[in-house]
């Protein structure tokens, strides 16, 4: 390893920080639960308004998916250039009105409409999380957030399910007793008021949070010099951009099918139920995610203190190398326990790897660019993630129809995938390093110097 980075701030949190941190993990779980309703409700929602298949699997996966990736720009944009108090509070009101008008659709079109509201208000999670924790944790407690985040971003899932559940079970047990003007409407209709009830009190407490704060040194550095602009920004540092958000993509490649198909797969090879696939991925992702996590935030944290920011990309590469003979091992299992077993080895290595993803952004950036830069690595990854179940299903097509060519096929799309990602992490580490300098404003980028009159504000 380097010597000693002279660079790494000390570790410590400002004021508010913490506060902020949990308000966000809060409103990331309500996030959760709005879009978990859709999903759990979607049976009698489909009774009620007379949808198809294709129409609930249209309002449940595009709306959630391709307006997401349409409005995270935008968002990222405002998050960068405004007050993030105000524009993630938009996000949180335009999520919550959605939810409110799932509740009060009656076809096809205004139920889609919802929908797409929703997407959009929760869009703004993911730049606007990762744009604030740098300016609020500095040094190896910026990690530990990160690590924290990334932890919550799947503890989140799990509990967004339980609530949403809840909610709906709930309703169904009160809704005999409730008031005639409230019996009026469906109980899968109240769930979505109810959920969607709270809301001006999560937007007072956003309004408390340290969202907004800029350093002091941010604060002069815009006195002496123009604001970086985006796309020069990113053609200065085209190599460790396009190796990173490479790296990346192919880690989400690799993964994504797993979580899709591995159930079926277990049903294909050994007959297990949907209760049985459920409750063995779900202890295997909880006991994985929880060793990962461990896991991730020591070493990184260790490594820091040597590598300074190029700590990060160094262990997620060598995280992901020492997944791929858990990969091979798959086809090779003879009954389910064992096939759920290595995947709660796999979510070791993938939760262990995904809690340097948060820092490895921030550090691609300076801060009127991070939300942006989140922005655009969010749609890489939720493209190629996505890409992932796909190909692995018209490879299994190929194959032929054994019981075992979807295990299979699954490990010929995620080994390559992974080591292409180390690969491009391990090439992309000097030019990392040099841009995280950049980012954090120990050297001036050429065109942050740039005379106003040749730039044009992106």
């Amino acid at each position: 390893m380097p010597t000693l980075d002279s660079s790494l701030e000390q570790d410590r949190v400002l004021k508010g920080g913490w506060y902020t941190f949990w308000i966000m993990k809060l409103l990331l779980l309500v996030g959760v639960v709005d879009r978990q309703i859709l999903v759990l409700a979607g049976p009698p929602i489909a009774l009620t308004l007379g949808l198809g298949d294709g129409e609930l699997g249209t309002i449940q996966g595009l709306a959630v998916g391709i307006f997401a990736i349409l409005a995270v720009y935008p968002i990222a944009w405002a998050a960068d250039r405004f007050d993030r108090r105000l524009v993630f509070g938009l996000c949180v009101l335009a999520w919550s009105l959605g939810t409110a008008a799932c509740g009060l659709a009656q076809n096809f079109g205004q139920l889609l409409g919802s929908a797409v509201l929703i997407a959009a208000g929760e869009a703004g999670l993911t730049p606007i999380g990762m744009a604030y924790v740098p300016e609020l944790f500095k040094g190896r407690k910026r990690q530990l957030a990160n690590s924290l985040s990334y932890f919550f971003v799947y503890l989140g899932i799990a509990a967004g399910l339980a609530l949403s559940g809840g909610a709906l079970a709930l309703i169904d047990h009160v809704h005999g007793d409730l008031p005639a003007s409230m019996q009026s409407f469906e109980a899968w209709r109240l769930a979505f008021f109810l959920v969607a009830l709270p809301t001006p009190i999560f937007l007072i407490l956003l309004a408390f949070t340290k969202l907004h704060y800029r350093s002091e040194v941010r604060q002069t550095a815009r006195k002496e010099a123009p604001r970086h602009n985006l796309l020069p920004y990113v053609k200065h540092h085209r190599i460790a951009v396009a190796t990173v958000f490479l790296g990346t993509g192919l880690f989400a490649l690799g993964i994504g099918s797993y979580m899709v198909w591995l159930p079926v797969a277990a049903t294909r090879m050994f007959g297990t139920t949907p209760g049985q696939n459920g409750a063995l991925m779900g202890a295997a992702t909880a006991v994985g995610l929880t060793i990962g996590v461990g896991i991730g935030t020591f070493f990184v944290r260790r490594m820091m203190v040597r590598m300074g920011a190029v700590a990060s990309i160094r262990f997620f590469g060598m995280a992901l190398l020492a997944a791929v003979p858990v990969f091979l091992a798959f086809p090779f299992a003879t009954a389910s326990w064992q096939l759920f077993s290595l995947y709660g080895l796999l979510m070791v290595a993938n939760t262990a790897a995904g809690c340097a993803l948060p820092t490895i952004i921030q550090d691609m950036a300076p801060a009127e660019l991070r939300a942006r830069m989140a922005a655009i690595w969010t749609i890489v990854n939720v493209l190629l993630g996505g890409l992932s179940p796909t190909l692995v299903g018209w490879l299994s097509a190929i194959l032929g129809p054994e019981p075992r060519t979807l295990i299979v096929a699954m490990g010929m799309i995620a080994v390559p995938a992974w080591i292409a990602s180390a690969a491009a992490f391990r090439l992309g580490e000097k030019p990392f390093a040099e841009l995280s300098r950049y980012s954090n404003g120990e050297l001036a980028a050429p065109e942050a110097h740039a005379s106003l009159e040749e730039r044009t504000d992106r």
